[in-house]
């Protein structure tokens, strides 16, 4: 349709259809058009054709695999998604032998969703004649989390969640971008609009499911953690976290940066090393999302001292170190300042007193 000008009218919507059936509809037309706060995108040289075109103020709500989610997606229930089992599961904790990461029962797997280490099983008979059973069954490659240190010390997700829950307990409009700059990522001043724990975003077919992601006007960052010891680190799971958030930042007309806390401070590499790493698994990450060659292939053509430049590593001390600084720099004298100093000094010293970090 065309205005009084002959020019394409623009309608700005906000309706409820899912954002696959959006960005689909758009792409019809070859165009992909966003409204963001440097005005209207248009994201190809063509000249609008004179049909109806949707403009949506995107926002990282629209990439979730399920946008009726939305508001489920804060720290208690990334917490729950992840963490937390619910009546007769409750407790019912397992590690595996190979990675260490732990997991509950509630599940129904032979391998470890972390590093995919088997677990093996035994036959043996039975003990006594008047057992119930025929055989024992010995399940080798997994245990209970021993009590010293206590399983919350040291698993990812709780550690997490103790950590964010600091975090968010300051005024996130004016204390996120200060904090993610006192970590080195070069972000523009502009206004917050979302933050999300252990969301679900829609990537093809699967998904992809960071642990905090946080979208501003100009910028969106992704934060991955790992357990305090530190955990593996897949380069394809990488390579696909990357690879979203590059595609995520073009259809929204945003800057993209990524923050990994890989584990404890000695358990880093170089972000020229993950980088590297995340670009050699270009083969595999396509293998598991092999309906993704586009996001995939635009990744894998950007250098790796490019790809480096938009990450920050920093291990589990030297993080909470650079997060105090913050804190005591950007954040007036309150009892919430106070408290928030306090819990991430505890947050460093059970562990350190557990053997999973170094004094510092």
């Amino acid at each position: 349709m065309l205005d009084g000008a002959g020019l394409p009218r623009l309608e700005i919507s906000r309706d409820v259809t899912s954002y696959a059936q959006r960005i689909a509809r758009i792409e019809r037309f070859d165009q992909i058009v966003f409204l963001g706060s440097r005005g209207l995108v248009d994201r190809s040289s063509a000249t609008l054709c004179e049909q109806r075109t949707t403009v949506h103020m995107a926002t990282l709500e629209d990439l979730l695999e399920d946008e009726s989610r939305v508001h489920f997606y804060d720290l208690l229930g990334g917490l729950a998604d992840n963490l937390l089992t619910i009546g007769t599961y409750a407790g019912t904790f397992m590690s595996c032998g190979s990675c260490g990461e732990t997991f509950s029962l509630k599940g129904q797997s032979w391998k470890c969703e972390q590093c995919g280490s088997s677990y093996e099983l035994k036959f043996k008979p039975a003990p006594t004649l008047e057992s119930p059973f025929e055989t024992v069954v010995r399940v080798n490659g997994l245990d209970k989390p021993r009590m010293n240190p206590h399983w919350y010390y040291e698993n990812e997700n709780w550690c997490v969640a103790e950590f964010l829950t600091q975090i968010l307990r300051l005024q996130p409009e004016s204390f996120l971008l200060h904090w993610f700059k006192v970590l080195g990522l070069v972000l523009q001043e502009s206004e917050l609009e979302s933050i999300l724990c252990c969301p679900r975003f829609a990537f093809g077919k699967k998904t992809i499911q960071p642990d905090f992601a946080v979208g501003f006007r100009n910028d969106i960052v992704f934060v991955e953690f790992k357990r305090p010891k530190g955990g593996t680190i897949p380069p394809t799971e990488l390579m696909g976290q990357l690879s979203f958030l590059k595609q995520a930042s073009k259809r929204l007309g945003r800057q993209w940066h990524f923050l990994l806390i890989p584990g404890r401070n000695r358990s880093c590499k170089s972000k020229s090393d993950y980088a590297q790493a995340a670009l050699g698994a270009s083969k595999a990450t396509l293998q598991k999302w092999p309906n993704q060659e586009t996001a995939i292939d635009a990744l894998r053509e950007t250098s790796e001292a490019e790809l480096a430049s938009r990450m920050r590593v920093y291990g589990w001390e030297s993080l909470l170190q650079k997060t105090m600084t913050a804190v005591e720099e950007n954040v007036p004298a309150s009892w919430t300042k106070k408290q928030t100093l306090a819990k991430l000094a505890y947050f460093h010293r059970i562990r350190v007193q557990h053997g999973l970090f170094s004094v510092q």
